[in-house]
């Protein structure tokens, strides 16, 4: 398969597959966010192609923008939805149990695993008066911990700081100190809607005990060109939401979490301030002491890497950011700064591959590849994406809007590419024994480090026997007729609830996604009528029409 490349400036921050494992930790658990605490998107495991023997596991619920999976070291997968609900899985993708702990909150960023199996979620509730008086928005979050077996060990208030917030939009992480867990989450407040929100970094103990609660950014009056509160804060739970397409990315992405590195037995975090700063502390004795702080032309908006005293961010330009990006490199051990122009724009982490080179997935599905003081490559995905790449000791993993695609972490070449829809949204993860996990159209995809024959279809919201492997021999195809949702409604044919603009592309898209889910790779045929009737689509949301476009066939095929 031909690959575009193009040749532009680049770093590197390790020199060997050896000295890359000495730069940050050789993780074989992706215990948070991206990864290992320190967001490198790295794990020291073998793994396999995407491709053939792939599980599908749909009906777990819809998950925000930039959240994704995090995996125990023992292989147990977690996830939690929009809807409050945390489930875990086995390394299968078999449900283990689920916790529908949160009323009137929802979840809108990655779980972390704490050192001792527990499990720390956020819940975010957002409410507005009826008036409609956008000053009269409630927004408060808490901080839940879980035992392994699922039980609710802790609820933790967030600090109140007056005007708006707590708004907990990140992915919380984890520090381990002497034998016991710090969660640090970076959080919102803002004095008015229009104001430009206070970051503050808080510090918890696992009995909620605040450590510390540094001020990242200050509040500040209303500021004309500044990201003020409302697109923060939009993607937190409202009557009117509606979850974004990889195509139609978020002007300003989700809030990111710390990244977590230790200097000689001393705990660094850095942190975004989601404008155009980045900071870096140390952390001793409970409390954030602020080493550096690095103010750009561009945007710091992702989720930072730390690797050894090193600390690299994706930039994005403040005229065009999603199109125009760099990357942006400083140390904690000295000040040494150095930024990379005319890479595309970025919404995702930086991740490191195994031999110390980076790869930067941009906002147009371009994947640059970062080594030395040259690119060695800028490679492509189909259709855009927000979401940051998966690397292994073998393969780098690519989620974008249209396919799941994997590359060789050495030669750089595509070697598989399995195509879906609704991509890019949600970072993949990769577990201990070689299993990546990826997200489309709120359908996790499971795909072995082994390739059984077949694919296997799961449903653990409704707790039923696994499938067994269908044989393709004597199931070519199937026919739906009409397809039915796991609510027992008609299956909707369009992606906005209201129908506008809903089309042939349209039917295609949800189409192939149901035959995905339904563990079929192609749609052969489907034909689509308008009825009075409940139409639901695939992530549960519900036509807004009285008269709606709904499936009234869908033929999937293996080939």
């Amino acid at each position: 398969m031909l690959v575009k490349r193009s040749i532009g400036l680049a770093f590197r921050f390790c020199l060997t597959f050896t000295l890359a494992l000495l730069c940050g930790n050789a993780a074989v658990a992706w215990e948070s966010a991206h990864g290992d605490r320190d967001n490198s998107g790295f794990v020291n495991v073998t793994t396999a192609p995407a491709g053939a023997g792939s599980i599908s596991v749909p009906g777990l619920g819809a998950f925000s923008p930039g959240a994704g999976p995090v995996i125990a070291p023992d292989g147990t997968v977690y996830l939690a939805t929009r809807q409050g609900k945390l489930i875990a899985l086995d390394a299968d993708g078999k449900l283990l149990w689920f916790n529908p702990f949160i009323q009137g909150q929802s979840v809108v960023a990655s779980p972390a695993v704490g050192s001792d199996g527990s499990i720390y979620v956020i819940g975010v509730s957002r409410k507005r008066d009826p008036s409609g008086d956008p000053s009269k928005v409630t927004i408060n979050s808490t901080l839940h911990r879980f035992a392994k077996s699922g039980a609710l060990l802790a609820q933790i208030s967030f600090p109140a700081h007056g005007g708006m917030g707590p708004a907990a939009a990140s992915p919380p992480n984890v520090l381990n100190v002497d034998g016991g867990d710090v969660i640090i989450v970076p959080t919102l407040y803002a004095a008015t809607p229009k104001s430009r929100p206070m970051v503050r970094l808080i510090a918890f103990t696992p009995e909620g005990q605040v450590l510390d609660d540094a001020v990242v950014r200050p509040l500040a009056a209303d500021v004309t060109g500044s990201v003020d509160w409302g697109p923060l804060v939009d993607i937190l739970p409202h009557a009117n939401y509606t979850p974004p397409k990889a195509n139609d990315l978020m002007d300003v992405p989700p809030m990111p979490g710390v990244a977590i590195g230790i200097d000689s037995g001393a705990p660094l975090v850095a942190v975004s301030d989601h404008e155009k700063e980045l900071v870096g502390y140390r952390f001793a004795n409970g409390l954030f002491t602020e080493v550096f702080r690095k103010r750009q032309g561009f945007f710091v908006r992702t989720p930072p890497v730390i690797s050894g005293t090193r600390v690299l961010i994706g930039l994005q330009e403040t005229g065009d950011p999603k199109t125009i990006g760099g990357l942006f490199s400083t140390t904690f051990s000295a000040n040494r700064s150095t930024k990379i122009d005319n890479i595309q724009a970025t919404h995702a982490s930086p991740t490191r591959l195994a031999d110390g080179r980076i790869v930067l997935v941009g906002t147009r599905g371009q994947v640059t590849v970062i080594d030395g003081n040259k690119v060695v490559g800028t490679k492509s995905s189909p259709g855009r994406s927000m979401a940051s790449a998966a690397a292994s000791r073998t393969h780098f993993f690519v989620s974008s809007e249209d396919a799941f695609t994997t590359f060789d972490a050495k030669t750089l070449a595509e070697v598989s590419r399995v195509d879906w829809v609704g991509g890019g949204l949600h970072p993949p993860a990769i577990g201990p024994k070689g299993h990546v996990y990826a997200i489309a159209s709120n359908i996790l995809f499971v795909f072995p480090p082994k390739f059984p024959f077949g694919s296997t279809i799961q449903q653990p919201q409704s707790g039923l026997t696994i499938a067994p492997n269908p044989q393709p021999a004597a199931a070519q195809e199937k026919e739906y007729k009409p397809p039915m949702t796991t609510g027992g409604n008609r299956l909707f044919a369009c992606e906005e609830l209201d129908q506008d603009d809903c089309g042939k592309g349209d039917h295609t898209d949800i189409s192939l996604a149901w035959c995905q889910k339904e563990g079929y790779p192609k749609v052969k045929d489907y034909d689509v009528d308008s009825k009075k009737v409940i139409a639901e689509t695939l992530d549960g949301r519900f036509c807004s029409r009285s008269k709606c476009k709904v499936f009234e066939q869908i033929v999937c095929a293996n080939n």
